[in-house]
């Protein structure tokens, strides 16, 4: 409980009222200035040649000269610009260029490393020295060797019997030109001189282990069927592959020898090589076409030909008869297939005799009186079938009938 009388509330303090300000005394009024007389208007003067022209109310256009600050403002920062472009330019580029890079990277060329010596024999010739700018030359031991066989009493038959044993080698060479295209015929080995090649294929390297290979396709084994789907389904065929770059094949080479025999020297040289290329056959040779020439087209060949070329006075084939007789006849050990001809005017007057070789390519006419062949010109005329004559009567003076041959004269 506090102790003693509570204190009474003191009242609040008025505040007293200011007094009232004396208003102040007005200003006094300050007096209107006086105008100013106009500018006198100086007259226009006429405009030099050259000067801009003049504003519609005599007043000069705007001087170019008024324009100078707003140029400079533009021209300031392209001059810089420009200004910092030639330092970059010219002065530091230049001095990051001659800054070398690392001199442990670069490598000066060496000469390359080649054989000191090159062995003859017994002897021994100095090797190529090359310096620096030929850095990447090598040096490669060609594979040619040659033998010389002296002493010989018959090169040309040593030659021979040299060229005999590598036919029949184990893989055999063959007797080639200068394109390894096989030859048929040997040399003359009697000449006192001359040359002959041989030459074989060599077999191409085994391709490198790692080799990517096409996997089998697996075929159904017997008595199993193959899965439904696969035979309700078409096959479809498979997405198109990029193509594979191009792969640089070993080209094919041969092992050739070459001897050459000199009878006057008693001496062979062989030279044994390999060369790019391939041992080849020779194109098969072009057989003329052979031709079996049976009695109907016999017959006909003859009826194709004028009367002129027959050596016939008539005028036409249509007034004469042709018989082929059923006896083949052989000259120069070729069949011939005789013709008997008859004028079908005078009834049956027998005109001459004609051999129709069955190879086609000779026809003669028969002199009765000489029995001298003369030989026509004609073009072969393989028209007419095989199939049997017709039947025809003989004529009267014992002409033949006509028929198959059974059989050729000796």
């Amino acid at each position: 409980m506090p102790f003693g009388k509570p204190k009474e509330p003191k009242a609040p303090k008025e505040k007293k009222p200011k007094p009232a300000q004396k208003p102040k005394s007005g200003k006094k009024p300050t007096p209107a200035k006086k105008p100013k007389p106009p500018k006198k208007v100086k007259p226009t003067k006429k405009p030099r040649k050259g000067a801009p022209p003049q504003g519609e109310e005599g007043q000069e256009g705007e001087q170019p000269g008024k324009k100078k600050p707003i140029l400079l403002f533009i021209l300031i920062p392209v001059v810089v610009a420009a200004v910092a472009a030639a330092l970059v330019f010219f002065v530091i580029m230049p001095r990051l260029s001659n800054q070398d890079p690392d001199p442990s990277v670069t490598e000066e060329p060496k000469p390359p490393e080649l054989p000191e010596e090159l062995k003859v024999g017994e002897e021994s010739v100095p090797g190529m020295a090359l310096e620096a700018d030929e850095s990447g030359a090598l040096a490669v031991l060609a594979k040619t060797i040659t033998y010389t066989y002296t002493n010989l009493n018959d090169a040309g038959k040593a030659a021979e019997t040299y060229v005999g044993q590598l036919k029949g080698a184990d893989p055999p060479f063959s007797i080639v030109d200068e394109e390894f295209v096989r030859l048929k015929d040997a040399p003359d080995f009697t000449a006192a001189e001359g040359m002959v090649l041989l030459a074989r294929n060599l077999p191409k390297p085994e391709p490198e282990e790692g080799a990517e290979t096409p996997a089998p396709t697996e075929e159904p084994k017997e008595g199993e069927s193959a899965a439904p789907d696969s035979s309700a389904q078409p096959s479809q065929s498979p997405p198109p592959e990029e193509s594979a770059p191009p792969v640089d094949e070993t080209p094919d080479m041969v092992l050739t020898v070459r001897i050459t025999w000199s009878n006057a020297e008693g001496q062979c040289v062989v030279t044994a090589d390999e060369a790019e290329g391939k041992v080849t056959s020779p194109p098969p040779e072009e057989v003329p076409p052979t031709y079996s020439i049976g009695i109907r087209q016999a017959e006909n060949q003859i009826r194709s030909m004028t009367s002129a070329e027959l050596g016939l006075s008539g005028t036409s084939m249509a007034d004469y008869e042709v018989f082929p007789q059923d006896v083949l006849e052989m000259v120069d050990d070729v069949a011939y297939i005789r013709l008997n001809i008859y004028d079908s005017v005078a009834p049956y007057a027998f005109v001459g005799s004609y051999l129709m070789g069955v190879d086609g390519e000779h026809l003669y006419r028969l002199d009765d009186s000489t029995g001298e062949l003369v030989e026509l010109e004609f073009t072969l005329n393989l028209g007419g079938s095989e199939s049997a004559a017709p039947e025809s009567a003989a004529p009267a003076t014992g002409a033949p009938e006509s028929g198959a041959p059974e059989s050729a004269a000796p």
